[in-house]
């Protein structure tokens, strides 16, 4: 008999885009070969993208995918609300045995049986996020405010890195004009210098500082290093 399971990726928009396994679904196979093969976040999103999967070998990795379903494409699940998504992705999964989902922000696959109530299965993804923090976790401190890092602040940062905020995108297009690609202007949203930027004091996005803004985008693609 078939142990079927469901592979999943958390897309940055908390949506789940999904792959159906038919065959040795359980942990010893399937998990034991995405958590060796399939654990950094391309290849991890490229498996829950092949739509179906008849088997995989757990010693190298490699799929084998039946005739009839070479087209199958993956469904994606979901919406903005993370625990709303969840239980999307428990309803996919209803005729399988296991349900594995890779979460970017913690670099890693989260699996739970799908026979068990929608809360207990949501609840084995959620409260494996919320403990990804140290055993000891961080005390509040005034003077630098600074508190234990929750997954919402980790996956918040994890968005930041990957989805370009519209009322920005539009900023630099205005001030840009077409000196830079549309692709440019995104790839400068993504990056470590706009955020290290965003935090002056002086760099609110105003017309008043288009000029900062525009030194600040210049500099970034005049490094090499950057493009």
């Amino acid at each position: 008999m078939a142990t079927r399971a469901l592979i999943g990726y958390l897309n940055p928009n908390n949506t789940i885009t999904t792959t159906y396994n038919h065959w040795d679904g359980y942990p010893e196979n399937l998990g034991m070969g995405l958590k060796n093969h399939y654990s950094d976040e391309s290849s991890a999103k490229n498996i829950a993208n092949k739509g179906y999967i008849s088997y995989m070998n757990p010693v190298d990795g490699d799929i084998e995918v039946t005739a009839n379903n070479k087209n199958q494409r993956p469904v994606t699940i979901g919406d903005s609300d993370l625990i709303s998504s969840l239980q999307y992705f428990k309803e996919e999964a209803e005729d399988t045995d296991y349900a594995y989902l890779y979460i970017p922000a913690l670099g890693a696959w989260v699996m739970s049986p799908t026979a068990v109530k929608m809360d207990i299965f949501v609840d084995t993804f959620m409260d494996e996020l919320d403990s990804d923090v140290d055993d000891e976790g961080r005390e509040f401190d005034e003077e630098e405010d600074i508190m234990e890092e929750s997954y919402i602040n980790k996956w918040n940062r994890y968005i930041k890195k990957n989805v370009v905020d519209e009322h920005e995108f539009n900023f630099f297009t205005t001030i840009l004009g077409d000196k830079y690609s549309e692709n440019e202007i995104e790839t400068y949203l993504k990056s470590d210098s706009f955020v290290e930027a965003s935090r002056d004091d002086d760099m609110e996005m105003t017309a008043d500082n288009a000029s900062n803004w525009e030194n600040e985008f210049f500099e970034f693609f005049d490094n090499t290093d950057n493009v």
